[in-house]
């Protein structure tokens, strides 16, 4: 049933990382390719089965005592690698190196409801990775229309080191302790098993969580979710429009024939909204789920210590909620087009106008304070809403009990399937 809700299992160092009702119909799971213009195989993705996105680890070609991490390093911030790229001891350098990750190949199995696997169709991987350890991103998530599944990975080659943090080359942070610079990038894989990229500068010094598809009457437009910046404070004017909810119009040039402008910002929302003092304003949009239902896009915030973990939603009638929380307004339309901020209040204020408001009846405490991280969402219907929250991730294995501390509904309430 999780899977059947398009909601998102994070699986830290795993492999299956996320799962979607498949009813796009019409492509061969087992031939498909992720070649622009392929043709397309015989009908195989079924309605009514599952495709679960996932990964296998690439070996990094890593010395202990003698590759300096991170890849690309001054003198002055160059640290030995403490372990060789061997799965799982290769993260054991995330003490040398606070950004360490490695690349890795993605492919979607499809399955029957049953766990039968029918499947697998591989992602090409010179168009689109994702990034161990980091496993927060490839959520996948079906158009309103079942015409799409479309997920977020990144514009590297298997096996390289700290992309998930590297700055995207149109946003280049000065402060961000890793020198590379990768596109991120959204997948569209639509019912003639045909995949279509587009890149995007958005996401820079972190990762593009998920993506949706907007194919409503006719539109063809692309929602974004994910979160921005890996260095100091204040955040550079690319950070702040690169995070949170982003807007994307579906690109059909081949990837090394795209040149991505700035990132456009879909939706924005700030702490100031509830009165609160402001803090670093684009890790208040540090979102992770992203969900459309009755023509609303709806967005969860689940880490981080800035800003506030709940759930928000988009508002494009401006008048759902005048303090910062509200209930979408009836008669509500998907955003057309980029949110028109106001360029020169950027350092000041943020991403102006906020058009974003925390969904009445969730929580509007701030994170720093919190006991709820939530991730995927989904709409069972217009008064019932089922949320996926991952709990805080800081569970202490115990021998003595044979649990972990904190997983336990008194330690973490929240954690678990929310009704």
């Amino acid at each position: 049933m999780i899977a059947k809700w398009s909601l998102l299992g994070a699986l830290r160092r795993a492999a299956a990382v996320g799962l979607a009702l498949a009813a796009l119909g019409g492509a061969s799971a087992a031939s498909a390719q992720a070649d622009h213009g392929q043709a397309p195989g015989q009908p195989s993705i079924a309605p009514g089965n599952l495709l679960v996105s996932a990964s296998e680890y690439s070996p990094a070609d890593i010395e202990p005592g003698v590759t300096q991490l991170p890849p690309g390093c001054t003198d002055n911030n160059c640290k030995p690698a403490v372990a060789g790229g061997a799965f799982p001891y290769v993260f054991d350098n995330d003490s040398a190196d606070g950004s360490f990750g490695v690349t890795s190949r993605v492919f979607l199995d499809e399955l029957t409801p049953s766990g039968r696997p029918i499947g697998r169709i591989d992602v090409a991987a010179d168009q689109l990775v994702t990034s161990f350890s980091s496993k927060s991103e490839l959520a996948l998530n079906l158009s309103p229309d079942r015409h799409f599944v479309s997920f977020v990975g990144y514009v590297a080659k298997p096996a390289t080191l700290d992309v998930s943090n590297a700055n995207t080359p149109g946003v280049i942070d000065p402060t961000n302790p890793v020198p590379g610079a990768y596109y991120r990038v959204v997948a569209q894989l639509n019912r003639l098993g045909r995949f279509t990229f587009t890149e995007t500068n958005a996401y820079s010094g972190d990762n593009g969580r998920a993506a949706i598809t907007d194919d409503e009457h006719g539109a063809d437009l692309i929602y974004g979710a994910g979160n921005a910046g890996n260095g100091g404070n204040p955040e550079p004017d690319g950070i702040l429009i690169g995070a949170g909810a982003q807007f994307m119009t579906p690109s059909f040039l081949p990837e090394r024939e795209q040149d991505p402008g700035q990132p456009t910002p879909l939706g924005s929302f700030n702490i100031t909204q509830l009165d609160y003092p402001a803090d670093k304003f684009g890790k208040d949009n540090n979102f992770r789920g992203i969900t459309i239902f009755d023509n609303v896009v709806y967005y969860t915030k689940g880490s981080g210590g800035n800003g506030i973990n709940t759930v928000y939603f988009v508002d494009t009638t401006g008048n759902a909620c005048p303090s910062g929380v509200g209930l979408p307004e009836p008669g509500a339309q998907l955003p057309t087009s980029p949110l028109d901020y106001d360029p020169s209040l950027l350092q000041s204020e943020g991403v102006k106008p906020n058009n974003m408001c925390i969904l009445k009846g969730f929580p509007t405490n701030l994170a720093k304070s919190t006991s709820m991280y939530p991730f995927g969402i989904w709409f069972a219907n217009r008064d019932t809403l089922y949320v996926a929250d991952e709990g805080s991730g800081d569970n202490t294995y115990s021998p003595a009990s044979g649990q972990y501390t904190n997983a336990t509904a008194s330690a973490q309430p929240a954690a678990g399937l929310e009704k």
